[in-house]
């Protein structure tokens, strides 16, 4: 679940935070871009419009007598612009720019607070100024701009909810698959398909869940699978030896030799103890998944743990050879049932072979990633290779051996299940140095070990 929340919380960051500061960003770039325009426009049309006031005021007041009259009239009113009469001679311009006003052409002054518009009075020999407010000419927008502002960030607000939810839709459409999938196929194995499955993807939201459910399913079809072998083998092989008793008791009732009836009676007490192993047998794979759930791993020595199982099968007629890429190689496990899955591949290798036992531990580098790497090697007659699949099943034995040692067939069903409660996988092979058979079992490599 932690790629659900992780990229919740991603999501989230870039649509409110991303988003926001890019829409942000895009509407000050825009507001910015069209009151520059809009302002200069305006300062155009308004000093256009100002300045042929200025002519029309210049013009009225230079052929009235009593223009001081008018001016101080105008002061009166508090007029936004002001007005002031002021000698050629009184103002400090330069030659060129005189010419440019006695010619008629007005001249515009800008300060920090105000503009100011210089108009010749040819019959007087006066300049005419019309001052204003600087900020006169940065008047709000007219209502058709207020107009085109609001549907601006109308437009903006809905694009900004249009591509946040278009995000979450994005993010949401493959949780909704997965989610499906997994509806569909616990809905199948529901209806009695074990063998459904889902499709891990190597992204996933809920990779965990989709894990435990296989892992789950894989369990399930083994426990049924394991009951269908469980029924056969005891309504199989306790057959024999049922027989065997009956027919011992039956013939024990009319034996009245002492010494024939002693060999009746150990007869039936082998069969009987030969009933008592096989039912422990198979209540002790039985067990198995139920052992799972209390399973503990724990960094364990594996290279360690191996020599410890060479030397207790170290015995005469048996030469057991070990060799180890590295000195200390090291695994997640649960370290009892790690040292039954080495103990079963070898006593199995000590009983099947010829007196050779060859055994190799090594770290292998791969492409798409390393693992740990265990080899069991004997010189026995190996494996029939339609067999190398069955062999792993419970009660199922090698049919070219079975005679060779006695045993119920559940050794290696014990070790395929401890190779899957590591995640790792076997494989059996012809070994090319003994020509026997050679099991191959692979673990993934643990860094934080290392």
């Amino acid at each position: 679940m932690r790629y659900l929340t992780l990229s919740l919380l991603l999501v989230a960051l870039i649509a409110t935070i991303g988003l926001g500061w890019l829409f942000d960003q895009l509407y000050d770039h825009y507001q910015q871009t069209e009151n520059t325009q809009i302002t200069a426009n305006q300062n155009t049309d308004d000093t256009q419009a100002i300045e042929k006031l200025g002519l029309g005021l210049a013009k009225t007041l230079d052929v009235l007598p009593n223009r001081n009259k008018f001016i101080q009239q105008w002061q009166k009113n508090k007029q936004a612009y002001t007005l002031s009469l002021t000698a050629v001679k009184d103002v400090p311009l330069p030659i060129e720019l005189l010419k440019s006003i006695k010619q008629g052409t007005p001249l515009l002054l800008e300060t920090s607070n105000n503009l100011a518009f210089h108009y010749y009075l040819p019959i007087s020999n006066e300049l005419l100024i019309l001052k204003l407010p600087l900020l006169s000419l940065s008047s709000n927008l007219n209502s058709r701009e207020k107009a085109e502002d609001d549907a601006l960030n109308y437009f903006l607000t809905f694009t900004f909810y249009f591509v946040l939810l278009l995000l979450f839709l994005l993010w949401a459409s493959p949780l909704v698959r997965q989610l499906l999938a997994l509806r569909k196929a616990a809905k199948a194995f529901g209806e009695g398909n074990l063998k459904q499955r889902i499709n891990l993807s190597s992204i996933s939201y809920i990779r965990d869940i989709e894990t435990e459910f296989n892992h789950m399913a894989q369990r399930i079809e083994n426990l049924v699978a394991d009951v269908k072998l469980l029924s056969s083998a005891v309504s199989h092989d306790l057959r024999t030896p049922l027989a065997r008793i009956r027919f011992g008791i039956d013939t024990l009732k009319e034996e009245d030799d002492p010494i024939l009836r002693r060999s009746f009676e150990e007869k039936i007490s082998n069969n009987v103890d030969e009933m008592t192993s096989l039912v422990e047998t198979l209540l002790s794979y039985s067990r198995l998944e139920q052992t799972m759930l209390a399973i503990k791993k724990k960094p364990v020595n594996l290279s360690q743990l191996i020599r410890q199982c060479v030397n207790s099968h170290k015995t005469e007629g048996v030469n057991i050879r070990y060799h180890q890429s590295i000195n200390n190689i090291n695994i997640l496990a649960d370290k009892n049932y790690m040292n039954m899955l080495v103990n079963n591949l070898l006593t199995n290798a000590i009983n099947y072979g010829e007196g050779e036992v060859l055994i190799s531990l090594k770290l292998k580098h791969e492409l798409k990633k390393d693992c740990i790497e265990l080899v069991i090697a004997d010189n026995g007659d190996g494996i029939q290779t339609e067999q190398c699949e069955k062999i792993f099943l419970p009660f199922v034995r090698d049919n070219q051996n079975i005679k060779k040692v006695k045993g119920h067939g559940v050794g290696l069903a014990i070790v395929k299940r401890i190779i899957e409660w590591h995640h790792g996988n076997i494989c059996i092979n012809r070994s090319i140095e003994l020509s026997g058979a050679e099991f191959l079992v692979q673990f993934p490599v643990q860094r934080n070990l290392y």
